[in-house]
């Protein structure tokens, strides 16, 4: 007892002297809060693992707690991940948590096929019991099995269908003399730095209440430039038709090489939108590196495009260079600098192009340019690229651009005016009521615009026509 006594004295003094956060309450009450009550996931397709997720598990006593255990009701049958201290698990016992500190929760989930054609759900919940007292946080994800190709040459006259998405992995190629069908509604998902190469011919004919998606894998992701590759048609392609269709998030929206010796369209788009270009990587295309950040660029080749919104790019929202011939009917091409800072014009038209090696290649361009917006945060949103050495035919009427060069004030083209558009920040492009393009185009026989609905005998400029409630 003579030693014990002091030994007793000494525990209960250190004992004593532990600071409140770190003794141990074992009351039923003390719970533990949570960050959110439910963790959602986006829809995750199958077979691919989805971002990290996070929440906090907060202990607001002024004493510590012992989270008795932590697990996933499906137990190791989880589709669902979880890390906590740097462990992953689908349980963990004896958590310690200080007084009026936090814990950080990260959860993953890889979903298996199930052969739908819809999305399902796929739920868990993370169950926490501390001195008896039973929490839990929901897990919720969206389940969609897809169709997946990788490092792919397609079958000639392949035909994708709306019932199940298709997903990119190391590009695919659409081969000379082939085709690819694309149906109204269908989406495809590419990941980073895969591209769709063409030499043959893509079909992809949306409809205005049913269109086409070409966008990244990682949904997450909804607005995020440099996601995916792009559309990249090559030497000897033609016959290319895309109405309809989304495309987003892309390192270039659509790259056009298709030189021949004549002028009829190589490339038709129609009522497209191509949005949010950008990246850091530099694109294969034929005969060297492409930098990434144009909506359209085409070099030596024949485009035709109506109706279409070019936006929040890079570089340019449509680059010609190296000659061409190039329609563009009720266009809205506009940049701000809401993801990067811009410094080249929204649009470029040049009958010139430096290659690396220093050599100029020069081509003669036609452009016809009418109905069309070119808007942006730039003083200067259009350049005229001449460099003499070939035939320069420009015909531009009733536009609206910003620019400083007044030799575009004429032909009832519209300098520097506001289109007012409804929110460039939210990629809203429709006009507002006070939008000086409305009434202000010509007539070209289009009798509808991008969202199908129906142009007035007085057609406003841009690819959308106001509609008056």
């Amino acid at each position: 007892m003579r030693y014990l006594i002091p030994v007793l004295c000494f525990f209960i003094a250190i004992y004593g002297c532990k600071p409140e956060e770190e003794k141990f309450t074992y009351d039923s009450d003390a719970a533990l809060r949570f960050s959110t009550d439910t963790v959602f996931f986006d829809t995750v397709f199958t077979s691919v693992g989805s971002i990290t997720q996070r929440f906090k598990v907060y202990n607001d006593n002024k004493n510590a707690l012992n989270i008795k255990d932590i697990s996933l009701s499906n137990a190791s049958s989880s589709a669902y991940t979880v890390y906590i201290n740097g462990r992953a698990n689908s349980q963990f016992t004896d958590t310690r948590l200080l007084g009026e500190d936090s814990l950080l929760v990260l959860v993953e989930v890889m979903i298996n096929p199930d052969d739908q054609d819809l999305p399902f759900i796929v739920t868990d919940e993370l169950v926490f019991n501390t001195n008896d007292n039973i929490q839990d946080v929901k897990l919720v994800s969206w389940g969609q099995d897809a169709n997946f190709l990788r490092d792919s040459v397609l079958t000639c006259d392949a035909v994708w269908t709306a019932d199940r998405p298709y997903v990119i992995y190391n590009s695919i190629l659409v081969d000379s003399l082939c085709s690819l069908t694309i149906e109204p509604g269908t989406k495809i998902y590419s990941h980073n730095t895969s591209y769709i190469f063409v030499k043959g011919s893509i079909k992809a004919e949306g409809e205005a209440d049913n269109r086409i998606s070409f966008t990244n894998d990682r949904l997450d992701y909804e607005n995020v430039p440099g996601q995916w590759g792009g559309i990249i048609f090559l030497p000897g392609s033609k016959d290319n038709k895309i109405s309809y269709s989304d495309i987003r998030n892309a390192e270039v929206g659509i790259y056009l090489g298709t030189p021949d010796d004549d002028n009829i369209a190589d490339l038709e788009l129609d009522g497209c939108t191509i949005e949010n270009i950008g990246g850091v990587s530099e694109i294969p295309v034929s005969g060297g590196l492409v930098l990434p950040g144009y909506g359209v660029l085409a070099i030596t080749s024949d485009l035709t495009m109506y109706n279409t919104v070019v936006n929040n790019c890079a570089i340019n929202a449509v680059g010609n260079y190296a000659g061409g011939n190039y329609i563009y009917d009720h266009c809205t091409f506009a940049s701000y600098s809401f993801d990067f800072f811009r410094e080249d014009p929204s649009v470029v038209f040049s009958d010139n192009l430096v290659l690396g090696n220093d050599q100029l290649l020069v081509s003669d361009l036609s452009v016809d340019l009418s109905n069309t917006i070119i808007w942006g945060n730039l003083r200067e949103e259009i350049l005229l690229s001449n460099g003499g050495d070939a035939n320069f035919t420009l015909a531009m009427s009733h536009n609206l651009i910003r620019t400083s060069n007044e030799d575009l004030n004429a032909n009832n083209n519209i300098i520097n005016e506001d289109p007012k558009f409804m929110n460039p920040g939210s990629n809203d492009y429709h006009l507002d009521t006070l939008s000086v393009v409305k009434d202000a185009g010509v007539n070209l026989g289009l009798t509808t615009d991008h969202d199908g609905n129906t142009r007035d005998n007085k057609p406003d400029i841009g690819a959308f026509e106001r509609i008056e409630n």
